[in-house]
């Protein structure tokens, strides 16, 4: 092989793009997600996937802050996309929801809102990034606020296969034939 094609080889083999998966299946099927409180009582039902899931944040009567989280890992770098459909028997205020970045949180609801809210969030990730949602409340009394997560979409790795690299091969193999006669 030339060093062309030995060039052109390795670019096609590490130019590998992200692919995008809807809904919770796959690489983002609920099993492969991670569910925890801290100091809540909140609750995830998968039920609905790969469709939609539904979290609902804590009400411990504690009178405290605690948070309800959903978490995976990013199998490719790309965007998340989710559609969100939000409902608090208080106020959003007592109990926000938003997603988590790496264990950054960024809220979505508006604590001004009404009860019930929706809308549509997006947000970019990288391989190996954590994410996901939460609920927050902050006072763990009156109700808890619970989201239906809808309309997921998520990256994953483009399929490398090896016959893909097979005829990469063997186009510079062929093409160095052609050279030579």
């Amino acid at each position: 092989m030339t060093v062309t094609t030995v060039s052109l080889t390795l670019a096609a083999a590490s130019s590998a793009s992200a692919a995008t998966v809807f809904g919770l299946q796959g690489a983002y099927d609920p099993s492969n997600w991670t569910f925890a409180n801290s100091n809540a009582d909140g609750f995830v039902d998968t039920t609905g996937a790969p469709a939609s899931i539904s979290l609902t944040g804590g009400d411990n009567g504690s009178g405290t802050f605690g948070t309800t989280d959903y978490t995976t890992t990013a199998a490719a770098a790309g965007t998340v996309t989710f559609d969100w459909n939000y409902s608090t028997p208080d106020a959003p205020f007592w109990d926000p929801f938003g997603y988590l970045l790496n264990g950054s949180f960024t809220q979505v609801t508006d604590n001004g809102g009404g009860v019930v809210q929706n809308g549509t969030s997006t947000f970019n990730v990288l391989a190996g990034d954590s994410f996901g949602f939460r609920i927050f409340t902050v006072d763990n009394i009156v109700g808890r606020g619970s989201v239906t997560i809808s309309n997921f979409s998520a990256p994953i790795p483009e399929p490398s296969t090896v016959l893909s690299l097979l005829v990469l091969g063997g186009l510079g193999a062929g093409l160095k034939y052609l050279k030579r006669n």
